[in-house]
C-alpha cells in the first residue's frame, strides 16, 4: 500500500519509494519504514554491547559490473567478494576510477550488477525486482553523501524526521526523536534552522542523524568529509563511530580521506576492479 507524505507545503511523494534520486531539492534516503524500524534513543545498547552479538549483515560474492564506453566493455568490478558484520566499520579506498562508488551503489540496491550474488539482512537481493530492492533498501539501509543532499526546504529537524514519518509516525512524534538525535550530534540549538543556514559541518551532521534515526542494519557513507575542512571531518567521523556503536549498523565508508583512516576497523583497497 503506497501513500503522499508531505511536511508542512513541502510533498515528500510517494512513500513506497521516498528516494527521488536527481530530483530538484536533493536526495534523502528511503530509510527503514518497516516494522522492525527502532529509533536510535539512549536506552540502545553500547558499542561494546552491540559487538558481543555481531554477525554479517552484508555479504557479495563474484560481483561483475560492466558498463559500455564507446562501444567497448569496460569491466569496473571484475569478481568482488565482500562481507561486513554488525557493528564494524569498513572503508574502501582506491583511485578515483577504481569500483568504489559502484560497489557501494551496488550494495546499497540502487544499481544492479552484471552478475554475482548480494546478500543483505539474510535476504538475497540480486535476483529480486526492482521494487523488491526498493522495499529492501527502505528497510535495511541508511545513505550519507557526499553533498549531504538534505530537502532544502525542510529544517534540520523535518530533514531528520523524514524517515519516521515514512513509516508511519506522527509529524510531531517524529519531530520529538529527530530533536533528541540533533542534540547528540550538538545540534539542539539549530533544529529550525534550514540547510542554507549552517556550514557543511553542520549539514553533514544533519544527514548522519537522518541516516541513522531508524537505525539501519546497513550503513552506506560514501565520501562522508570530502566537502568538510579538516575538523569538521573529524567530528563527523567521531559521531558516526559513535552513532553505529549504539545502532550496531554494518557501516561501509567510500573515502579518499588519510585523515579519518583511524576510524575504520578495517580498509579494503580496490584496484582494477578487484580488492588488492
Amino acid at each position: 500500500m503506497t501513500h503522499d507524505v508531505s511536511l508542512g507545503n513541502i510533498s515528500l511523494g510517494n512513500a513506497a519509494d521516498p528516494y527521488p534520486l536527481g530530483s530538484s531539492d536533493g536526495v534523502f534516503p528511503e530509510l527503514q519504514t518497516g516494522e522492525s524500524a527502532h529509533p536510535v534513543s539512549a536506552k540502545q545498547p553500547t558499542r561494546k554491547s552491540v559487538a558481543a552479538e555481531t554477525k554479517i549483515v552484508l555479504s557479495a560474492t563474484q560481483v561483475r559490473k560492466s558498463y559500455n564506453i564507446g562501444g567497448e566493455k569496460r569491466w569496473v568490478l571484475n569478481g568482488v567478494d565482500f562481507q561486513a558484520a554488525s557493528g564494524e566499520c569498513v572503508f574502501l579506498s582506491g583511485p578515483s576510477g577504481s569500483g568504489k562508488s559502484t560497489l557501494l551503489s551496488i550494495l546499497g540496491c540502487l544499481l544492479e550488477a552484471d552478475s554475482g550474488k548480494v546478500t543483505i539482512a539474510d535476504r538475497r537481493v540480486d535476483t529480486l525486482s526492482v521494487a523488491e530492492r526498493t522495499s529492501v533498501r527502505r528497510d535495511n539501509v541508511g545513505f550519507v553523501f557526499q553533498r549531504f543532499q538534505l530537502i532544502r526546504g525542510l529544517s534540520a529537524e523535518d530533514n531528520v524526521a523524514v524517515p519516521l514519518t515514512l513509516q508511519g509516525a506522527t509529524l510531531a512524534d517524529a519531530r520529538v526523536q529527530a530533536g533528541d538525535l540533533l542534540g547528540r550530534v550538538g545540534l539542539e540549538t539549530h533544529r529550525k534552522h534550514l540547510p542554507t543556514a549552517m556550514s557543511p559541518g553542520q549539514c553533514q551532521r544533519v544527514a548522519l542523524a537522518r541516516a541513522v534515526i531508524t537505525s539501519p542494519k546497513l550503513l552506506l557513507a560514501d565520501e562522508p568529509t570530502a566537502a568538510l575542512d579538516g575538523k569538521s571531518g573529524i567530528e563527523v567521523m567521531e559521531l558516526l563511530r559513535e552513532l553505529v556503536g549504539v545502532t550496531g549498523s554494518a557501516t561501509i565508508v567510500v573515502t579518499h580521506d588519510p585523515r579519518i583512516s583511524k576510524y575504520a576497523d578495517r580498509i579494503c583497497e580496490i584496484e582494477n576492479g578487484r580488492f588488492k
